[in-house]
């Protein structure tokens, strides 16, 4: 992204523009103008300018979503000229992303003043669910952009809304650590918390249902409470010496189809297909010429290339889902089961490359079935999970909805994205996730640990 002198990094390092955007934010005049005059500096004249049009940027990207965003609709609002525009951002790309930047860096140092003079890590939450309903309540749409638009607004915007979210990670980590009672959680720990809270907020604005969150912060930051525990230490150690491989020899195999079945024949050659060179590569010549069959019985069993594909990506997940399921049941107690289930299905959906290139990795082509797919496997595994706890142990829908959520995500970037030789063992982590506001800390780690003597 480029930088250019005066530009949005003056805006969010100098104390005089910070404070011009802050002035803006507040104001009922959100849009009007400074102009040049004695005594009025043309710098301070083009940092008002620049911050009316971050906070247009803002506006319209609520309005209409980031695809639709023109320039004219933002240099309307803001109320400055198309030539004041160009002088300041490349265009709407970098206007959006320095404005996400802006948002990021603002969000950073109210985190840092909300715990200031706070020397316990309770109390230090406690202020920061203040301050996130403090944004959510006066600073929707803002919030808004940084959790959701920011996902959706191509390659750059993404790989900046990853970058900004490890920044938060890092210091809400050293928030942790840093109170005299602070407890240093591992660093995949910090990551759920971070990234199952962010899943929630993103969920709810995509949904139309932003209304919710402010009366949902006390809750989330209940569930954040209960992962801080001395014994949440052992994780790292728990997650090195898995017993995923042990686990897997003990499940029983599945069958796929007999060596004559010509629909199991053809869900198998285009597994191999799609490993060797990618879901992109796929044509019903291709998957016949590997299957060796002929058009005709390539049709009796499927519609197309996308059809053939979904059978086959689901029948991978349904046998990685029952191998799973195996495990779950040889557990010594049902919270022992879960950790064995998330062994497994780290195992076998790491080694299969149908699930790890396309199906779990967001990979799909537009307009396919695909995600539609993907949902049905998450929810599955989340079922199977949750149907293993005793009825009066059940957590409420926000705590399975950000407990899964987050699980999923560390599963989505440490086991689906990740390459095979760098690929970390986590069952111990997502399990004691799962566990963690249901048994408590200390219970997890135990049922863990007990699993891991086999």
């Amino acid at each position: 992204m480029q930088q250019r002198a005066g530009g949005d990094v003056d805006l969010i390092s100098t104390g005089q523009a910070s404070a011009a955007v802050a002035d803006i934010a507040a104001s009922k005049g959100l849009y009007d103008k400074l102009s040049p005059g004695p005594g009025r500096p043309t710098s301070q004249v083009t940092d008002h300018q620049r911050a009316r049009i971050h906070r247009a940027m803002i506006e319209v990207v609520a309005q209409q979503g980031y695809s639709e965003v023109k320039v004219r609709d933002v240099v309307r609002l803001a109320g400055v000229s198309t030539r004041a525009f160009y002088e300041l951002f490349d265009g709407k790309e970098d206007c959006f992303l320095r404005t996400h930047e802006l948002l990021v860096r603002r969000a950073a140092r109210g985190l840092i003043v909300s715990q200031a003079g706070e020397h316990g890590w309770r109390r230090r939450l406690n202020q920061v669910q203040a301050a996130l309903e403090h944004v959510l309540v006066r600073e929707a749409d803002a919030a808004r952009l940084v959790t959701v638009d920011a996902y959706a607004a191509g390659p750059d915007a993404l790989e900046q809304a990853r970058r900004s979210q490890a920044t938060i990670e890092a210091m809400v980590g050293e928030a942790f650590g840093r109170a005299p009672d602070g407890i240093a959680l591992p660093p995949l720990m910090i990551e759920g918390l971070v990234t199952g809270i962010a899943r929630i907020l993103r969920a709810r604005f995509r949904d139309g249902r932003e209304q919710e969150l402010p009366r949902l912060v006390g809750q989330l930051g209940d569930w954040a409470l209960c992962y801080p525990a001395k014994s949440a230490a052992e994780l790292p150690e728990l997650d090195s010496r898995s017993a995923s491989t042990k686990l897997v020899s003990r499940t029983r195999s599945i069958p796929l189809g007999s060596a004559d079945d010509d629909r199991a024949i053809i869900l198998a050659s285009v597994a191999k297909l799609t490993a060797a060179d990618g879901y992109d590569s796929l044509t019903i010549p291709r998957i016949r010429a590997k299957a060796g069959v002929s058009r005709r019985k390539f049709n009796t069993h499927f519609e197309g290339v996308e059809d053939c594909f979904l059978a086959a990506m689901e029948q991978r997940g349904d046998e990685a889902l029952a191998h799973a399921g195996q495990a779950q049941i040889a557990g010594r107690t049902w919270a022992g089961g879960i950790y064995r289930a998330m062994a497994v299905l780290s195992d076998r959906v790491a080694g299969d490359p149908i699930l790890t290139s396309v199906c779990l990795a967001d990979d799909f082509p537009p307009g396919s079935n695909g995600p539609r797919s993907r949902k049905r496997l998450m929810v599955a595994v989340t079922d199977q999970l949750i149907d293993s706890i005793p009825i009066e142990d059940h957590p409420s829908d926000l705590v399975k909805e950000i407990s899964c959520g987050a699980i999923w995500e560390l599963f989505h970037r440490h086991v689906v994205r990740s390459s095979s030789q760098q690929r970390p063992r986590i069952a111990a982590t997502l399990s004691y996730m799962a566990l963690a506001p249901i048994v408590g800390p200390s219970a997890a780690v135990a049922a863990i640990r007990r699993e891991q003597m086999v």
